[in-house]
């Protein structure tokens, strides 16, 4: 082998190496996952998420979420107007286990708790009306 192709062997294999050790983490580190979220518009379950909606026509927003349920519990829902009119709002709750929709008036700020029982579920809600909002 000539001296060139040494060389070039040498580079490649201390490369090769190199990513390797990069890429090995050390046993104490702390593994970071990075998933792409359907609902990109989600920073994080429990926050606030910004949403629109439009007229004349219920839109369904979901939070992107899993939320444990318990018998008993009650999930609640707020919402926000910052640009445009009033919204109506219907919410997702559960009653017996099955999905049930709850109305929980129209105006341009509101919260409401429905009951959600012991299922495992996105919050959902129905908005109708032209705005943009912000929700949990």
């Amino acid at each position: 082998m000539s001296k060139s192709g040494k060389f070039t062997t040498g580079i490649v294999t201390a490369l090769s190496l190199a990513a390797l050790t990069a890429a090995a983490a050390p046993a104490s580190a702390t593994p970071v996952a990075v998933a792409k979220s359907p609902h990109p518009v989600a920073a994080s379950c429990g926050e606030w998420i910004r949403a629109g909606s439009l007229p004349f026509k219920w839109s369904t927003v979901k939070d992107g979420c899993g939320h444990f349920g318990r018998p008993g519990l009650r999930m609640g829902y707020s919402w926000a107007v910052w640009k445009g009119g009033a919204i109506c709002v219907k919410v997702e709750g559960f009653k017996n286990g099955k999905k049930t929709w709850y109305n929980a008036g129209c105006g341009k700020s509101g919260s409401v708790t429905v009951p959600w029982g012991n299922v495992l579920a996105e919050k959902q809600m129905q908005v109708k009306n032209a705005a943009l909002f912000n929700w949990k």
